[in-house]
């Protein structure tokens, strides 16, 4: 039997770090691509498209011990360095990452960032990020190509066929939390688990099972506050990532909860006797309604027609509460522990007319008073859906674009759109100038009267009363900025300079055009042209060019054409760029902003 070759350029692995990410260091030290050295580690049957997860789990003991003598690294070297399949199931793990570990150490990433529960960095007390700044997509997906033609750090998630989203990772925003958060100090617990690529599953999820529920219900309201949208955003996609129902780590949770919680004198005292429908019990217990009913079968209890338990009404209560108190079917339904439809069938057998448009509610029966503004009486009178669009309309005017008011809202956008349209069509008029390139949306004069009648104290009372708990809360400043920042890094926020003499602090750079800048800063008033921007940064020709010309028309860059006497061998001219007079005066700012976003 043949010997494995060698490698002839070798790098260690650092401690803790993950697989994939040494034989990226392997392959950029060799300076060749890292489907290239598959191939000559015998791993060919990993295709070039393959998930990076499947490097990280689901290679066989064999290529390990090979990997290792390749490479002469002691004998089990590379255990640490991958992970046991069954703590990802069939689903890819989500890789996450801190932008001042990725700056700090290289680009190596470390193998408990790839942990379904790793959402925090304890050497620099942050939350860690999921995406990628630049694309906004995990960077770490797929297995990258030719690393070795790339900066270290950077986000390889292909944008095209010849194209990589390329933006420097390291340049997320810290998501500071601060030494003794208890998601740190939770953190550095979970980090402690021992994992191999043969520990126990069901062992390690007891643990970090404790340690999550533990942190769930310490974690303080004011703890919370303290926290920026940003963090507290990363923070909760964390969690619901580690304790999904189609994880492993979330079903077993789930089974072991449904077999503590849910026993047969539990369901006979519940179920049976009480007449609580399996989506109230699944409320109570915390665990999906279809693992209460799958359970409830396999203990053999008998289940009603239909799912629940015929409720038991009291009828005179039930004519009180719809009649005189004017409560909603649905609120009834949920105090009962019933489905409305059930309510909705008892009044009709008692005789009792509906009232009319659908979910009953007292604002579908009120007339409003003659103070109110006509604009509102014409949107919002005798229904609840008026009232909705008015509220979802005094949001969307905060925000930059229709897009960006939409994910605030969690709607989509054409569904925000045709809201907005048929509040136009009530009011009769035009209320809002759409958003354009460079030019966020707007009020117009009677949409600007319409949200200070809004803002009226009796209007305002009138519209709580009406939603109650639906309402949508105001976006807070934090909120805004962010939404401006996104939408500026969309549409490329370099516009005319002349306009950001005051406000530079607010300017909002998107990450792949921060090489660029660097270097145009970093040579002052000396002119560069695109062979040495590329040469330079890294970046792709054509992404170059586009971004010069974009500046330039932006009152950035001045352009130079090269003349014939400048080129005596001949051949193509090309242009030089130069900094505008007032780019320079803002320079200071302007760097400081490429170096810290």
């Amino acid at each position: 039997m043949n010997e494995p070759r060698t490698l002839t350029i070798r790098v260690l692995p650092r401690p803790g770090e993950s697989l994939d990410s040494w034989l990226e260091a392997l392959a950029r030290r060799s300076w060749t691509s890292l489907s290239a050295l598959l191939d000559a580690l015998g791993l060919s049957a990993v295709p070039a498209r393959e998930r990076t997860s499947h490097l990280l789990a689901s290679l066989p003991e064999e290529a390990l011990r090979r990997m290792e003598q390749q490479a002469a690294l002691p004998a089990r070297h590379l255990d640490t360095a991958v992970l046991p399949i069954e703590i990802f199931g069939r689903r890819a793990p989500g890789w996450r990452f801190c932008p001042q570990c990725l700056r700090d150490g290289e680009g190596r990433w470390p193998t408990h960032w790839w942990l379904p529960w790793a959402f925090a960095c304890t050497t620099h007390h942050a939350l860690l990020h999921r995406v990628c700044p630049g694309c906004g997509r995990e960077p770490r997906y797929f297995l990258p190509k030719a690393v070795h033609l790339h900066p270290h750090g950077h986000c390889m998630r292909r944008t095209g066929r010849r194209n990589i989203c390329g933006a420097d990772l390291s340049s997320a925003p810290q998501l500071n939390l601060g030494h003794s958060h208890p998601i740190v100090q939770t953190q550095t617990e979970i980090n402690g688990i021992t994992l191999h690529p043969f520990t126990s599953a069901d062992a390690v999820f007891v643990e970090a099972d404790r340690l999550l529920s533990t942190l769930a219900g310490s974690l303080q309201p004011s703890e919370m506050r303290k926290m920026n949208t940003a963090c507290r955003s990363a923070w909760e996609a964390a969690f619901t990532d580690a304790t999904d129902s189609q994880s492993p780590l979330g079903s077993w949770r789930f089974h072991e909860r449904r077999v503590r919680i849910l026993t047969p004198e539990f369901l006979q005292r519940e179920y049976t006797e009480g007449g609580k429908s399996f989506a109230a019990l699944a409320r109570e217990v915390g665990v999906p309604i279809a693992h209460v009913i799958r359970h409830t079968r396999n203990l053999g209890v008998t289940i009603h027609k239909g799912g629940n338990r015929p409720p038991v009404f009291n009828d005179d209560w039930l004519r009180e509460q719809y009649i005189t108190h004017k409560r909603t079917g649905h609120d009834i339904a949920a105090e009962v522990g019933t489905h409305r439809e059930a309510v909705r069938r008892r009044l009709k057998q008692l005789g009792i007319q509906r009232r009319p448009s659908g979910r009953s509610n007292p604002a579908l029966i009120t007339k409003l008073d003659e103070s109110i503004p006509s604009d509102i009486r014409a949107v919002a009178e005798e229904t609840l859906y008026g009232w909705r669009r008015l509220r979802r309309f005094q949001i969307s005017i905060f925000f930059p674009t229709l897009k960006s008011s939409a994910n605030y809202l969690e709607l989509q956008p054409g569904t925000l759109t045709m809201q907005l349209d048929q509040l136009e069509c009530a009011v009769g008029a035009e209320l809002f100038r759409r958003s354009v390139r460079h030019t966020p949306q707007s009020p117009t004069g009677r949409g600007a009267r319409l949200l200070h009648d809004l803002d009226r104290d009796d209007v305002r009372k009138l519209m709580h009363d009406t939603l109650g708990s639906r309402i949508e809360k105001i976006p807070d400043q934090d909120a805004i900025n962010a939404a401006i920042a996104a939408a500026d890094g969309e549409r490329g926020a370099l516009t005319d300079l002349r306009t950001l003499t005051q406000h530079s602090a607010q300017l909002h750079i998107p990450p792949p055009l921060r090489p660029l800048l660097r270097h145009l800063f970093a040579r002052g008033d000396q002119e560069t042209c695109l062979a040495q921007i590329h040469s330079a940064t890294g970046m792709s020709t054509t992404t170059i060019f586009k971004q010069l010309k974009r500046l330039e028309e932006a009152g950035w860059l001045n352009g130079r054409r090269e003349p014939s006497a400048e080129r005596p061998s001949g051949g193509r001219g090309r242009t030089y760029y130069t900094l505008t007079p007032l780019a320079q005066r803002l320079q200071p700012s302007l760097t400081q902003l490429t170096e810290t976003k």
